[in-house]
């Protein structure tokens, strides 16, 4: 079976789960077999196999451009896992693919129109839709272009820095488009933020309005608690798309632009943190809540990611112990997988937890939880 057996444990240094960055490094390293087991050659995109066809997209009701925002959703989520890697071995192999050549090529390949991968611009998809008589209000390859942004950021000298000039403008202009487009009113202006914060740190030219006017908009989101409303919804998305993302945009952006938002940000993000981990377990293991299912211990990104920010306040030697004890409890089980890679679902296959926004590769947005994997060897977490 494809379960995972924890190694390198160490209960003297965490009594609770023994496990250690070590064990955190060979998690990732599994996960990444299964994806990569599925992968036919190096010029094929991140396609995972499927065990259902009618809610998850792809499908027989989804636009054409819904193929290309799969094979950005296979290699953005990926890519959460590849970075963190990538940014602590850099030449690493799994399944006889070079991580970093394989993430280089398919990045470029992806915001390139003249490639069979391109995976569109807005204006392209707008094309798509008008001939067929159909209308999307925002599109699926915005929420992937703030992935892409974080991974380049994590590895930046493995990949990012061995671009040509001509190749970082490429991509530049394709996320710049997303940066400055049509968003959704909630959560989703983060993904703009932190499009557009990348391209401002790596000397491009965005609209400080525009950011200026999402940021404070996410700001107005807040309801108290360390809680944005998310849309008019609450649950692990309020935690893992506000207080997680606010800490890159902080760092990148805010701190030194827009330092009032900045420090508000970071306010709530800690002041989340007082009450955040009563949402799991004694054994920190995550419950089962809202539209997030799928997306397991994800729900446990924003305890590690809190220290991204500059003032962190969360207690370190519990957000470790939360974070992997909800890591056990989803990759040592047997039945979330499929041929290698975790299933729609919470545990197996569970129809009522898709949306049609999902597809085959969206469960891999646990990967967030390996972001903590930048944090120095020495930091308590």
């Amino acid at each position: 079976m494809y379960e995972w057996k924890p190694v390198h444990l160490d209960f003297t240094l965490s009594p609770y789960t023994g496990l250690t960055r070590a064990s955190w490094i060979d998690a990732a390293k599994h996960f990444l077999k299964g994806i990569f087991s599925n992968i036919k050659d190096f010029n094929s995109p991140v396609i995972m196999p499927r065990c259902e066809t009618e809610v998850s997209y792809p499908n027989t009701d989804s636009p054409a451009h819904k193929v290309q925002a799969e094979y950005f959703e296979g290699l953005a989520r990926s890519f959460f896992l590849a970075a963190p890697l990538l940014y602590i071995e850099p030449d690493l192999e799994i399944c006889g693919f070079r991580l970093k050549d394989y993430y280089k090529a398919h990045v470029l390949k992806a915001c390139t129109a003249t490639d069979p991968l391109w995976v569109f611009d807005i204006q392209h998809m707008r094309e798509i839709e008008k001939e067929a008589e159909q209308k999307s209000d925002a599109f699926q390859q915005t929420v992937e272009t703030a992935a892409l942004v974080i991974c380049l950021w994590i590895c930046k000298e493995v990949i990012w820095d061995t671009y040509t000039k001509k190749e970082k403008k490429i991509i530049a202009d394709f996320i710049g488009v997303y940066a400055h487009e049509k968003t959704i009113p909630h959560n989703w202006r983060l993904f703009n933020m932190l499009d557009m914060a990348f391209l401002h740190m790596e000397g491009y030219k965005i609209d400080k309005d525009i950011m200026r006017d999402h940021a404070q908009t996410i700001l107005n989101y807040y309801a108290g608690g360390g809680w944005y409303r998310d849309g008019h919804s609450f649950d692990y998305y309020s935690c893992w798309a506000f207080n997680l993302y606010t800490s890159f945009w902080n760092r990148w952006y805010g701190y030194k632009n827009e330092p009032y938002l900045a420090a508000r940000f970071e306010e709530n993000a800690n002041r989340l943190m007082q009450t955040y981990p009563d949402f799991f377990d004694k054994d920190g293991r995550t419950n089962m809540w809202g539209r997030s299912t799928i997306y397991r211990n994800a729900a446990t990104s924003p305890l590690a990611g809190n220290f991204f920010f500059k003032n962190a306040e969360a207690d370190p030697g519990l957000a470790r112990r939360i974070g992997s004890g909800s890591l056990i409890q989803f990759i040592c089980r047997k039945d979330i997988w499929y041929k290698g890679v975790p299933v729609l679902g919470f545990y197996g296959p569970f129809i009522p937890t898709v949306q049609n926004y999902s597809c085959a590769e969206s469960p891999f947005w646990l990967a967030k939880t390996f972001l903590c994997l930048y944090l120095p060897e020495t930091h308590p977490f």
